[in-house]
């Protein structure tokens, strides 16, 4: 197969806007649903859609033998809106070649990473290669609205359909250009809403203000005594059950070349926080949890002035989580820690939205050894470990329930865009991950 037969695929997926979170969006969530499937079977996989709450799984397989080791490659088919649309420089489903780059929404996140590993596999089938290793995928339509069905997916399929020997994950990134990476953690999430009601209609402030709790200035003390001055978490038990990374796996975390000033360039802020400065930047990132106000609302914010007390005030909280942490245990802390802070004058509701496990992997495995060969082959550096800030909800399920090593190797470098305007993967990974891959399959059948 040539370039453009690997990338054609690529752009036929990306061309669909799988927007998960939004309605109007279902018939093309069903659109690239239908295209995976398609594809599969003209490859001669088995496939099965796998039902979910929102938006159904796609799930293939292909087995060479029975006796052979089993891999279950996981990814996602669904993606961020695209919002703000002015701000793309090119139409984010009209994928577009610029240069060395392939610009689009999902081109990293995930559509591109999880085609890396379907388009090995049909590049090995259609050169005859006899394969040696068994093969499933499970693409999920749900994963950024936090998986709700995964964990019934997971119960229901662990003991057969997804049963593995091993399972690859490419749904992160490297950590800069041309430095491959296996990723060994990542970090959970506690998404929660909280609201503060004072009464059942707003009032005139000059009326009533000074007399009545306003429901907006209660929610702004709250989230001020969330966290200390220090940028630690102030709520009691918060840091209780953490489990600290080894000396040996810091020591590879510092290898990776992340200065403040790159940190600051990639993510186009005006600095860095000092929110706990004893650790370093990349701990910080990967190895601690932290809370944070993902939105607020509350009160009149049109044009001019409305001098009232708001009725009602919101606001969505997201905690990071690490490996060992417990998002029931959290959430039962943070619940009682603001019902403890806040006036008896308020109704407080709260919502918790979305939970994500944490996950730390097994490093001493023979496997995480057999990709960092195909890596240093193919990228000619040594690879690191490094950690993930973010969630993968399938992975920490998945290795909790069939007790097998989970290798997340990502094929892109940060700084990629993922879930903002003018998102893009390079061409260069794209096909070296392939050629990673293949590798790593025949060293794979070799062990």
């Amino acid at each position: 197969m040539n370039k453009q037969q690997l990338l054609s695929p690529l752009i036929n997926l990306l061309k669909i806007p799988s927007i998960s979170t939004q309605e109007e969006h279902r018939k093309d969530m069903e659109k690239a649903r239908l295209y995976l499937v398609d594809l599969f079977q003209s490859m001669g996989f088995k496939t099965k859609i796998l039902k979910g709450k929102k938006h159904d799984a796609v799930f293939a397989q292909y087995t060479v033998h029975r006796s052979l080791p089993t891999v279950l490659i996981y990814g996602h088919y669904d993606v961020q809106p695209p919002d703000p649309l002015n701000e793309w420089n090119t139409p984010p489903f009209e994928p577009t070649v610029k240069g060395k780059e392939l610009y689009g929404r999902g081109t990293t996140d995930n559509k591109g990473q999880i085609m890396i590993h379907i388009m090995t596999l049909k590049k090995l089938l259609e050169k005859n290669e006899k394969l040696q290793v068994n093969f499933k995928f499970i693409i999920e339509g749900e994963e950024e609205i936090g998986s709700p069905s995964i964990t019934d997916i997971v119960r229901k399929y662990s003991k057969d359909l997804l049963n593995c020997d091993y399972m690859i994950v490419s749904d992160t990134e490297i950590p800069e250009k041309g430095q491959p990476s296996i990723d060994i953690s990542l970090r959970g999430l506690l998404y929660t809403e909280v609201q503060i009601e004072s009464g059942k209609h707003d009032l005139h402030s000059g009326q009533y203000g000074g007399a009545i709790d306003n429901p907006a200035n209660v929610l702004a003390n709250i989230i001020a005594k969330l966290k200390e001055s220090s940028g630690k978490v102030a709520i009691p038990h918060f840091y209780d059950d953490i489990v600290p990374f080894s000396p040996k796996e810091l020591k590879d975390f510092n290898k990776i070349n992340i200065t403040k000033d790159i940190l600051i360039k990639e993510a186009d802020v005006y600095g860095i926080s000092n929110d706990e400065t004893k650790y370093s930047l990349l701990e910080r990132l990967w190895t601690r949890p932290t809370l944070d106000v993902n939105g607020i609302w509350g009160g009149y914010a049109g044009e001019g002035s409305k001098t009232i007390i708001p009725a009602k005030a919101g606001a969505k909280i997201s905690m990071r989580l690490v490996p060992n942490q417990n998002s029931d245990k959290i959430y039962g802390h943070f619940v009682s820690f603001i019902n403890k802070i806040a006036p008896k004058t308020v109704k407080i509701k709260f919502i918790r939205h979305a939970d994500c496990l944490p996950y730390k992997a097994p490093t001493d495995n023979k496997v995480f050894n057999l990709m960092k060969q195909s890596l240093k082959k193919h990228f000619g550096k040594e690879p690191v470990f490094k950690g993930v800030g973010g969630s993968i909800g399938f992975v920490p399920i998945m290795a909790k329930a069939l007790k097998v090593p989970v290798i997340m190797v990502g094929f892109d470098y940060s700084g990629s865009n993922i879930h903002a305007p003018n998102e893009h993967f390079s061409l260069s990974n794209y096909y070296k991950g392939i050629e990673v891959m293949t590798d790593f399959y025949a060293n794979l059948a070799k062990s």
